[in-house]
């Protein structure tokens, strides 16, 4: 199955998150990073969301009164939320995966599924924002050369937030990897390459800081490339930080 979707409606209007299948590489490593510092990187199948969680989402997991995004929109990205916000005990990923959520979204699926929502790791995300199997396309912007045809980054956003799903997708079907927001992953960050996983796991440790990739929109286009890696505090938050989920199916 190439999607699965959950939806739900919430003041009348209809919300839904939508999690696409990204076929691993299965024996044919990606090239992580660019120009002389690439490293060979096995991916796994996964499943990622098509769009930043949006404040709708969060709203419906973590309840009334929990959002503190800057520049509120229900169909924007959520923003300004922590690493330590997103993961911390009885966090977003707890409450989520401790809903209904996780089953209703894998109901077509055999019986004895179970899925779990987590942060995708660094190499998962970057892999997805290059096109997963299509990856050797070599698209500098996740899905094109043309930074204003899939991001809203500083020459077009207005330096605000927009609503997702708004510019296009690549070729996986996934859109915002570049640009709106800075998206955080699982991985504590190292600047040398060679630490990270090469089986597409996130790099563990014991370091504050966490890893933010693909840009925002108050990012210049040449932080918004697929190859871009930006490190802070996992304790930290702003308008130009949110997240999507991956989600892991056994």
């Amino acid at each position: 199955m190439s999607t699965l979707e959950y939806g739900w409606t919430s003041a009348g209007s209809v919300h839904s998150i939508r999690m696409v299948h990204v076929a691993g590489t299965h024996g044919s490593p990606y090239s992580f990073g660019d120009g002389r510092d690439k490293r060979p990187i096995e991916v796994p199948d996964f499943f990622i969301a098509t769009v930043p969680v949006t404040q709708a989402l969060w709203i419906h997991v973590m309840g009334v009164g929990s959002n503190e995004s800057i520049r509120q929109g229900e169909r924007r990205p959520v923003e300004n939320v922590s690493w330590d916000r997103i993961t911390q005990p009885d966090g977003f990923l707890d409450r989520i995966n401790a809903s209904p959520i996780p089953g209703l979204i894998t109901e077509r699926l055999p019986a004895h599924t179970s899925a779990t929502f987590r942060l995708p790791s660094e190499s998962e995300w970057e892999y997805a924002a290059r096109g997963g199997e299509y990856w050797r396309a070599g698209f500098r912007y996740s899905g094109s050369n043309d930074v204003d045809a899939v991001a809203w980054y500083e020459g077009n956003s207005g330096k605000v937030t927009h609503e997702v799903g708004q510019r296009e997708p690549n070729q996986l079907v996934i859109h915002d990897m570049c640009g709106n927001v800075w998206e955080w992953c699982q991985d504590c960050f190292s600047r040398d390459i060679r630490n990270i996983p090469c089986n597409g796991s996130a790099l563990v440790g014991s370091s504050p800081q966490r890893v933010l990739r693909g840009g925002c929109h108050h990012s210049w286009a040449v932080h918004c490339t697929v190859s871009k890696r930006y490190e802070i505090a996992r304790r930290y938050g702003d308008a130009c930080i949110g997240f999507r989920v991956a989600l892991s199916i056994a």
